[in-house]
């Protein structure tokens, strides 16, 4: 429980930014179980109603690039997942939120398929929907066509030009090596 966490334990961190890295950090303190931040109304309400409301610590670790501070991890839990941070007591908690994070990956690749056909669908869709959005597409396709075309004609214009150059050189070469009859 992160409550019974004591200074010097360890604690696994995951960061889930444009790559994804695992610290291990050093608890440096712990707060005491509070109530979840509410406001005022929130706590009087829940008092009145005989709600419990979820008790929460604050975590202040050392980690290699400084000092964090991870607010409202759940008093009586193990792991806390709170935006794109997920913290554990043990290497193995984080072992297995690791394990369900890459099955959640994995299974948003296996739907890259569906989704790109998905796309065209739509885009058929949108097409029969719209006329706007259908000549819109078939006058981007012409000009994507017509910029194709224009490339391979100077491809070959290239070409053209350099076989005459090496025709009109062949043919002077020609002219001073045979013998001038007059």
């Amino acid at each position: 429980m992160f409550s019974n966490l004591a200074k010097g334990a360890r604690l696994m961190i995951l960061d889930m930014g444009d790559h994804v890295t695992v610290t291990e950090a050093v608890v440096e303190s712990v707060s005491q179980p509070h109530p979840k931040d509410a406001q005022p109304s929130q706590v009087l309400q829940s008092m009145m109603f005989g709600q419990q409301q979820e008790a929460v610590v604050d975590i202040v670790v050392s980690t290699p690039s400084g000092q964090r501070t991870f607010r409202n991890a759940p008093a009586t839990g193990a792991v806390d997942r709170g935006g794109s941070t997920v913290i554990t007591e043990s290497r193995e908690l984080m072992d297995i939120e690791v394990q369900n994070l890459d099955k959640i990956s994995a299974e948003h690749i296996a739907k890259t398929p569906w989704h790109e056909n998905a796309r065209k669908d739509y885009d058929i869709i949108r097409k029969q929907l719209s006329p706007q959005y259908a000549h819109e597409q078939e006058r981007d396709q012409t000009i994507e066509s017509l910029k194709k075309q224009y490339g391979e004609l100077k491809d070959q214009n290239a070409d053209i030009q350099k076989t005459q150059q090496e025709i009109l050189s062949l043919l002077k070469q020609n002219a001073q090596s045979s013998p001038k009859t007059l």
